[in-house]
């Protein structure tokens, strides 16, 4: 992946030339407003039914904005149609006080300085302009609310298992439709094959049909570009990773074993040299919290029929394959270092919030001073300062701690695997987030902090099922008998 790649969102961040018409057709519009007041109306009063939407919408979004290309608006469709009503009818549920008092005050307190330094840095008098601050901070700050939701909507097992579900039987259609672009790419050439799918938006949805000698290629599926497509995978492990122990529907647990192969074939496909680091990364995270050692040596077994399995059907040259990968690796471990202290370099204190916000480029007073920088972090420093950075990192370190503690608590449950598969995420986060500015893109600053907001309910939806919980916890047991080997592939037995 190359530098600059993670900031530069092709759809959002392109700039209308003066011959695009600037007003969308009164037909469209009209069809628009009544389609969101049709909305509105039905997700003010069931904040659940807008968050159920929008995590139902999150795999087409990419679609939407590719196939109204090159319009830039279109990103902003599921967060009016979906997250703003169901953050409004959240606040007026009642359930508001009660969800931010559930919890703990080290994380409220690092949430409340992450606010506060995100807004004192849109005061910053070196700031870019009203318009690209704004754009910063709904960056910075818009799907931050997603904890809360998530927390609230989960309150036992039955409503874990709901948002799972939903999750988890999207999956197959946008890693379906990438792994068919792969292998029509394959078989009738790269562009010809995306541009088939996209058209005149194939160039901007694969980074002008970017692809390296080793035998990869961008593929977007139905995101906008690769990166997110990639994210999205991998935040789709959690689900499929930790529903194992509250699903006791045989069907179901069969998907399950499906997708975890599904999501690991297709993230190989995407064409994003970090997959074949970050995938594996997050599975021996998983296996080491849920097995310890046996965890760690059945995820190496993993991955090693998945890499022959990907190897054989995608055309990789695995030798370079592997030198690429050592290579990348050595440059982001050094490179991003030095971007850190580029950052610094520039400023201690702040540049004021989109400042270095590749979305906010276009619309900054002086576009030509703007300064990219690709790490989650240096950008933090760039723009929050060096206070701001650290609150950052402390906030993560803090969720991290959190997750830990919490899988004490829920140590021999049946929701026990989410916690795992949470924490596991949220420590791939942190480390990814060196590399590219990972909780600044679309799926993961949205489902990270749902993800969040699950982790912190889970004591008390285990509590609220405790006596079921046993039961089917041992029914599964009896399942877990029968296919032990089926089962372990995601994390079913301890």
């Amino acid at each position: 992946m190359g530098t600059r790649f993670l900031v530069r969102k092709p759809v959002a961040a392109r700039r209308p030339s003066p011959a695009e018409p600037l007003l969308i057709e009164p037909a469209i519009a009209g069809a628009g407003v009544l389609v969101l007041l049709v909305m509105w109306a039905a997700i003010l009063p069931n904040w659940r039914r807008g968050l159920e939407l929008f995590i139902l919408f999150i795999p087409f979004s990419g679609a939407v904005e590719l196939f109204l290309y090159p319009a830039s608006w279109p990103v902003l469709i599921k967060d009016i149609l979906f997250a703003i009503p169901a953050y409004i009818g959240f606040a007026m549920s009642g359930e508001l006080a009660r969800t931010w008092s559930g919890l703990p005050r080290s994380v409220a307190s690092l949430l409340f300085l992450f606010v506060g330094i995100v807004l004192v840095q849109a005061l910053n008098p070196a700031g870019p302009g009203p318009v690209a601050t704004l754009i910063g901070l709904k960056v910075w700050l818009f799907y931050l609310p997603m904890l809360l939701l998530g927390r609230a909507y989960v309150r036992d097992r039955a409503s874990l298992r709901r948002l799972s579900r939903m999750m988890i039987g999207l999956i197959w259609l946008p890693c379906g439709i990438g792994i068919l672009q792969w292998l029509l790419s394959l078989a009738i050439g790269y562009h010809r094959a995306i541009t088939i799918f996209y058209g005149a938006a194939a160039i901007a949805a694969t980074q002008g049909f970017a692809h390296f000698n080793v035998g990869l290629m961008r593929i977007p599926a139905t995101f906008a570009f690769p990166a997110q497509y990639l994210l999205y995978i991998l935040c789709m492990f959690v689900p499929v990773l930790g529903c194992v122990g509250i699903e006791s529907d045989a069907r179901w647990r069969r998907i399950c074993r499906g997708s975890l192969w599904l999501l690991c074939v297709a993230g190989f496909m995407t064409g994003t040299r970090s997959a074949f680091v970050i995938i594996p990364l997050m599975l021996f995270a998983f296996y080491m919290l849920r097995r310890g050692a046996l965890g760690l040596l059945w995820a190496a077994l993993l991955m090693a029929g998945l890499f022959a399995v990907v190897l054989s059907i995608s055309g990789i040259d695995l030798v370079g394959l592997a030198q690429m990968e050592t290579d990348l690796s050595q440059h982001y471990a050094i490179g991003q270092a030095g971007e850190i202290a580029d950052a610094l370099r520039l400023t201690w204190v702040g540049r004021g919030v989109g400042t270095s916000t590749g979305a906010a480029r276009v619309a900054k007073d002086d576009p030509t001073e703007f300064v990219a920088f690709e790490g989650y972090y240096a950008k933090a420093v760039a723009e929050l300062g060096i206070a701001g950075c650290a609150i950052v990192i402390g906030l993560q370190v803090a969720l991290l701690l959190w997750a830990l503690r919490i899988r004490g608590q829920i140590a021999q449950t049946a929701v026990r695997p989410y916690g795992d598969a949470v924490a596991a995420c949220i420590l791939l986060f942190l480390i990814y987030n060196y590399k590219g500015p990972v909780l600044h893109l679309d799926p993961a600053n949205m489902l990270y902090w749902l993800f969040v907001g699950v982790l912190f309910s889970l004591p008390e939806a285990e509590a609220v099922d405790v006596q079921p919980a046993v039961t089917n916890w041992s029914n599964d047991r009896v399942g877990v008998s029968r296919s032990w080997a089926a089962d372990t592939a995601i994390g079913g037995s301890k």
